[in-house]
């Protein structure tokens, strides 16, 4: 598993103070990145191979209101990883009590930025995010 904290930010909230339902995506999107960072993997590395990243399928179930100034952990996990996809699971948790605010699930691919076309990740990428993935479930 990784994980990330982040602060409710007032901007984030709708009239009532409570995070708006459409930042859980941008949420995810942060403990995703973190994945790639333990890795030792930046998606600018990847974008200059002509490599992106583009969501093809995306849940979320909220539990929890989450409201400004909360402090929430993203915990990320990868359900599946292959050379052309990766499925991401997540769970959103507020520090202060342990409430669960959401869960959700992601699958991304990995495709050419100039065409669009799904490619197949090469040893540059792929050997380290397995041997991340090795090293955080042997702990």
């Amino acid at each position: 598993m990784f994980s990330t904290s982040l602060q409710v930010r007032f901007y984030e909230t709708d009239m009532m103070s409570v995070a708006h339902h459409t930042n859980h995506l941008r949420w995810f999107e942060l403990g995703r990145v973190e994945f790639f960072r333990a890795c030792g993997i930046t998606l600018w590395d990847m974008m200059n191979d002509g490599i992106v990243f583009p969501i093809t399928k995306v849940a979320c179930e909220y539990k929890e209101p989450a409201r400004f100034d909360d402090i929430l952990t993203v915990e990320v996990t990868v359900a599946k990883i292959t050379r052309a996809q990766c499925v991401f699971t997540y769970r959103i948790v507020r520090e202060a009590d342990g409430a669960l605010i959401a869960t959700g699930e992601t699958q991304n691919v990995f495709t050419d930025k100039a065409t669009g076309k799904v490619v197949r990740l090469s040893d540059t990428y792929y050997v380290p995010m397995m041997r991340t993935m090795k090293e955080r479930q042997s702990v």
